[in-house]
């Protein structure tokens, strides 16, 4: 996957990897101290270390496992921009509700303005 933001959020899209990337973010640990701290098998953590490697979101350094802070900055962006967004079209949707709300007070045979945008 060559978009490290969508890498990012697949990977933590899942609840282990998350709990375990935010172990690792508070604590670098080795494998097997993850694995007895979860309760999926050793295999399965392997397998989501992979998983949040290949994000890029974990590193490996001497046999520990540590949380790599680089995609940070980036979903930071990409969710300031979606609230950005979202804020936008919201105070856009109340304006057009208030306008189709004065529109009726002055005319009651008027349609009530639609909730699709």
């Amino acid at each position: 996957m060559n978009d490290p933001v969508a890498a990012a959020l697949d990977a933590l899209g899942d609840p282990t990897r998350r709990e375990l990337y935010e172990r690792i973010l508070a604590r670098p640990s080795r494998i097997g101290a993850l694995a007895s701290a979860v309760t999926v098998t050793r295999p399965a953590v392997s397998h989501h270390v992979r998983v949040l490697k290949d994000a890029g979101l974990v590193r490996e350094e001497e046999g520990v496992l540590v949380a790599a802070v680089d995609p940070l900055p980036r979903l930071r962006t990409y969710f300031d921009r979606l609230w950005f967004e979202a804020s936008v079209g919201e105070g856009w949707l109340r304006e057009r509700f208030a306008v189709s709300r004065r529109l009726q007070a002055m005319d009651p045979e008027a349609p009530a303005p639609r909730r699709s945008a």
